[in-house]
């Protein structure tokens, strides 16, 4: 049976319209009200992007879904959880301290801003499941005791899972730092010495203390490495690589086993949004934001995360691609660039694992019929 997914387009035809009132409206009409009860606490779950990054999903549209949530009766509060890696959200303290220089505040946002893992990233619950590579995943303690949770996801790239939506938001977005390093386990990346500078930006990069210059070039101890993989775009010379090999698959399968704890007690009590905005080659962790791969699309909602993953990507894929961008970067797989963009940016990488996965965890269908609300 496929799932319902609702979209409107992005733009306004005339001076009357607005998107935020069409995403006010799409809400009411997919019926995301009528999973919120009256006084109950319900996690926005947001992502405030990282200090530098300009792409991540304005908080005009989070206060339009946060006064549609205390229409309902429900008491809203945004939430994400503190980084693996070293940037300006890696503990609650500069996590909301980058939060209120990005524009998101109870003014703006209309809600309370709440760390979901705590001052430093390490208050969870545990949650046991049945997945191929995970069998105890630890949800983000304030996502787990939510009654209820709207999870609002920018759809872009990803240098590790070439697509990031829903199913990311949920599995790596709403795990404290614990979870985010169990899922990232084994993927070590690759060193290129020649192509080295010894510019030492890595290392500032990582948290574990698993880089370091020596003679002029960087070293890795596989030890301490968490195969977090933030190194790899942090390096300006491409020095710096994943290992396209069975472990990056296994790795989205973790991640879809960890979004499946997420939402195990969540049955029939979760909603998706998308914002297939600003769609860049990598993600809202990123320090800075890439140029953008195609036009705006619109907005897509749904209460099905892989349904409404597979809409956002399809329809990135349908897209024409904004040439002056794309045809600059040396690194993009131009013969893909008509039919999946998310492979032109990143080659060796599928979109499609994190999905089909997620679907054989019983968390949605790839199969949807698109609405559109205008």
């Amino acid at each position: 049976m496929k799932s319902e997914v609702f979209f409107t387009r992005f733009g306004a035809p005339h001076a009357d319209d607005s998107i935020l009132k069409r995403l006010s409206k799409m809400f009411d009409r997919a019926g995301a009200g009528g999973i919120i009860k009256e006084n109950e606490m319900v996690a926005v779950k947001a992502h405030f992007g990282e200090e530098g990054n300009v792409s991540f999903v304005s908080p005009l549209y989070y206060r339009t879904v946060v006064d549609r949530i205390k229409a309902c009766g429900g008491n809203p509060f945004l939430t994400d959880t503190n980084t693996l890696y070293v940037g300006e959200r890696n503990n609650a303290v500069k996590h909301l301290n980058t939060a209120l220089k990005h524009g998101f505040s109870f003014v703006s946002a209309g809600a309370p801003l709440v760390i979901a893992d705590g001052l430093t990233g390490m208050d969870g619950v545990d949650v046991n499941i049945s997945g191929t590579h995970i069998k105890k995943a630890r949800v983000a303690s304030a996502v787990y005791w939510a009654s209820t949770m709207i999870v609002m996801s920018h759809c872009k790239g990803h240098m590790m899972t070439a697509m990031g939506g829903a199913i990311k938001n949920l599995g790596m977005g709403c795990t404290p730092r614990s979870g985010k390093q169990d899922q990232h386990s084994g993927n070590v990346p690759q060193y290129k010495t020649a192509a080295c500078t010894g510019c030492g930006e890595c290392v500032t990069w990582c948290n574990f203390d698993a880089l370091k210059i020596v003679d002029g070039k960087v070293i890795n101890d596989p030890a301490k490495c968490a195969g977090c993989g933030e190194c790899v775009p942090a390096c300006r010379f491409d020095a710096i690589e994943s290992k396209w090999d069975t472990d990056l698959q296994k790795m989205n399968e973790k991640m879809a086993e960890y979004a499946s704890a997420v939402m195990a007690n969540k049955k029939g009590k979760a909603f998706f949004i998308n914002f297939v905005l600003n769609i860049t080659p990598e993600c809202d962790c990123m320090p800075s934001s890439g140029s953008y791969l195609v036009p705006d699309i619109g907005i897509l909602a749904s209460f099905d995360p892989v349904a409404i993953d597979t809409a956002s990507a399809e329809l990135v894929n349908s897209a024409k691609v904004i040439k002056e961008n794309v045809e600059k970067n040396e690194g993009y797989d131009m013969k893909h660039a008509e039919k999946d963009k998310f492979k032109m940016v990143h080659p060796h990488l599928n979109w499609r694992v994190q999905l089909e996965h997620a679907q054989k965890m019983g968390l949605g269908t790839m199969e949807y019929e698109l609405i559109e609300v205008k």
